[in-house]
């Protein structure tokens, strides 16, 4: 048995994920929000180079109330913000279930994954009511932002209902402090004790966001005792997943944007009337290609030196020492 059958018959999404010999083992992850973006999805893998795109999970997340709404972050001030957002997020999943449904065939359809948005983890309980609801509206799976222990104990809380839930380590948007993480030997030992509790907890699957690529690349390492991981902004990783935005693909960032997408070709206030299925559809088949072919991502600036590198990349992250 391959060591790559051998990490997907470990967790809970193996029915879902695919690893490819050709062109790349990355498995993608793809942002969506709407269900014209989940055609323009479709249609972008229509394209012949793109037959065996190892599509693995589109994700409704709550970054929605930045790119589509622009609100500043995802940071929700009272409970009336808090039901709001759950609602809102709520009919998305319901929209995104429908267009999956209606433009993937089924050896290709990706599973659906739920952002538990700020406020959804108080407590459990608030935690299995919001998983309840995003399951009741079509979700495969829910995600939780991983920001202090409460927000462990929520995921272990969905874990053991038997639904399918995966954590998010490292830059957390809702309560996080924005900053690379895992950019030292510490850093990285600690991002790697918090993977194995996510983990130990009984997550499915994991995404990182703004770590050091060396911690990206050692966590994805196919290991019989690791979870499938999809990284944001932290580089690439041979045998990791890797998160795409449908919007970003399209939409230019408002500022920098060196990290970003560089298919990108319209301005935010144009998406009104530019934002549409068929121009969707033309970014993703670039992006998705560039994302295979390796020139995407770019690798994160690091202040790790050459001898911190190799030690992290020697390091077994999944076994505690």
């Amino acid at each position: 048995m391959s060591t790559d059958t051998v990490v997907l018959e470990h967790s809970g999404l193996a029915p879902f994920l695919r690893r490819y010999d050709a062109p790349s083992r990355v498995g993608l992850k793809v942002n969506a929000y709407r269900g014209y973006e989940v055609e323009g999805l479709a249609r972008a893998l229509e394209a012949p180079e793109l037959a065996d795109c190892p599509l693995e999970c589109v994700m409704v997340g709550d970054s929605y109330f930045m790119t589509h709404l622009g609100r500043p972050s995802t940071a929700l001030a009272d409970d009336a913000e808090r039901e709001w957002a759950m609602a809102t997020l709520t009919g998305l999943v319901a929209e995104v279930r429908e267009a999956i449904d209606a433009h993937f065939p089924a050896h290709r359809r990706p599973f659906l994954l739920a952002d538990l948005p700020d406020g959804a983890t108080a407590s459990p309980a608030a935690a299995l009511a919001a998983g309840e609801r995003f399951r009741a509206a079509g979700a495969d799976a829910v995600k939780v932002e991983l920001a202090g222990d409460g927000d462990l104990d929520c995921l272990e809380a969905l874990a053991r209902t038997g639904g399918t839930t995966l954590g998010h380590l490292g830059y957390t948007p809702q309560r996080g402090e924005l900053s690379r993480h895992g950019d030292s030997v510490e850093g990285a030992e600690r991002m790697f004790a918090q993977a194995r509790r996510v983990r130990d907890a009984g997550a499915a699957g994991l995404i990182v966001e703004m770590v050091s690529e060396p911690v990206n690349r050692a966590l994805s390492r196919p290991d019989a005792a690791g979870i499938p991981l999809y990284s944001v902004f932290s580089g690439r990783a041979e045998w990791g997943g890797q998160s795409l935005n449908v919007w970003d693909a399209v939409v230019r960032p408002a500022r920098g944007g060196r990290f970003f997408p560089p298919t990108a070709v319209i301005e935010a206030a144009e998406a009104p009337t530019r934002y549409t299925p068929d121009l969707i559809a033309d970014r993703l088949r670039e992006l998705i290609g560039l994302t295979l072919d390796g020139s995407f991502p770019l690798s994160p600036r690091t202040v790790l030196t050459p001898e911190e590198t190799e030690r992290i990349s020697a390091t077994e992250p999944w076994s505690a020492r």
